[in-house]
């Protein structure tokens, strides 16, 4: 079995349009949120999000709006690629280098804007630029084509725990030869389809995200793309190429509950945290930090409260645990690829992120959130969780190259 690194990162986030940017935001506890401009609120009761304000493309800062998914992959993709130093033209075989993506439902804004132009006659909307990018398998295909990469090609639907399965895709892909390399993450906007979704159902935060917080009100919807340079560590460790990390296992689950809520033992969580740790053939003892999947909504923090009270048992309420999604929204399909960023950097940079908007403390959520200010900690593994509506688990933990 390969051992698989990571060695090249891209980020778009409401708080960057790359890395730098982002991280260095986060680390000053900025908060992303604003009001909507990608589509007319007046209808709602919430009325903002963290969306994406500005892209790096080819050297050039675009501020055009509203950016689409492919665009946000895109630029973190590129900066992902030249980050590792992975010149695909002179030291692979295109055909030994795949694509793997996370969405939540593809380029569903863009078909919005269609139909808003077609209101008079629904059939009129999809036309050939619809047919040619709503699909969300175009997301990948796309990217293989725009870097030349003919190895596997895969899309993973999975609520907002898609970036993270798309990841352990690509990490099985790397570790057992099939692919010497994986360009793979996630990208999403704000579409209105969804942010309708979420505030039917009452599960949006009006003003700002608080997770763990005694009075937190809901999440807030995000925008961005996360993309990791995945490689075999043999062929990093040949071309001496620098790594943030290790991929060191990772665990699935399914609660098998319930459509919207999770289930209220943290059961399906835990199973997914256990199964990481014995992937990794690690301790909880062993785990310095944990990126939370920190939602902001009431039934989440709690749930995975109790989780990591079942799994990390004496632990729990010591281990630093923070949610940035409290600075830049709940970017779907997006938001566990970014927030696995984060978990590489803590191991790179030595320093946690912190929880924002934090005021009160919730006797049923007794973790340590880090909150509100950044700090210095060393880690050698951390551990990010995602946790989508209808119960759907992926916990994957990060190492320090050895």
């Amino acid at each position: 079995m390969q051992r698989v690194v990571v060695t090249g990162i891209g980020l778009v986030t409401a708080l960057g349009a790359n890395v730098k940017e982002s991280w260095e935001t986060m680390l000053a506890g900025k908060d992303g949120i604003a009001e909507i401009t990608s589509f007319d609120t007046s209808m709602y009761k919430v009325h903002k999000a963290c969306e994406v304000r500005k892209l790096n493309s080819n050297g050039h800062l675009i501020t055009k709006k509203p950016f689409t998914v492919y665009d946000c992959l895109l630029a973190a993709a590129g900066e992902a690629m030249e980050d590792s130093g992975l010149n695909i033209y002179k030291l692979l075989n295109r055909e030994r280098v795949g694509v793997s993506v996370g969405t939540l439902a593809g380029e569903l804004s863009l078909f919005e804007q269609r139909l808003r132009n077609h209101h008079e006659n629904k059939a009129d909307g999809f036309d050939i630029d619809v047919a040619m990018n709503y699909p969300p398998m175009t997301l990948s295909t796309q990217l293989a084509e725009a870097f030349q990469l003919e190895g596997p090609n895969i899309i993973l639907i999975n609520a907002c725990s898609s970036g993270n399965h798309a990841i352990c895709w690509a990490f099985d892909a790397i570790r057992e030869g099939k692919v010497d390399a994986m360009v793979v993450g996630g990208s999403d906007v704000v579409p209105q389809t969804e942010f309708t979704h979420f505030h039917n159902l009452k599960a949006l935060a009006p003003e700002k995200c608080q997770p763990f917080d005694k009075n937190r009100q809901g999440l807030v919807v995000g925008a961005g793309a996360g993309v990791l340079i995945l490689e075999s560590l043999e062929m990093a460790s040949k071309r001496e190429a620098k790594t943030y990390a290790e991929i060191k296992g990772y665990g699935l689950s399914s609660d098998g509950y319930h459509m919207t809520a999770p289930h209220p033992s943290g059961e399906g969580a835990a199973r997914a945290m256990e199964l990481s740790l014995l992937s990794a053939r690690l301790s909880y003892k062993d785990v310095d930090y944990i990126s939370a999947h920190g939602t902001g909504t009431p039934l989440n923090d709690k749930m995975e409260t109790l989780a990591l009270q079942t799994v990390f048992q004496e632990r729990a309420q010591h281990l630093p645990c923070s949610s940035v999604k409290s600075m830049i929204g709940h970017t779907m399909g997006a938001a566990s690829a970014i927030e696995s960023i984060v978990c590489c950097l803590v191991i790179k940079e030595g320093v946690i992120p912190p929880t924002i908007n934090f005021e009160t403390k919730d006797p049923e959520c007794n973790i340590d959130c880090v909150p509100n200010q950044a700090r210095e900690y060393k880690a050698n593994y951390t551990l990010n969780n995602s946790f989508a509506f209808g119960g759907n688990n992926a916990s994957i933990i990060f190492g320090r190259t050895q």
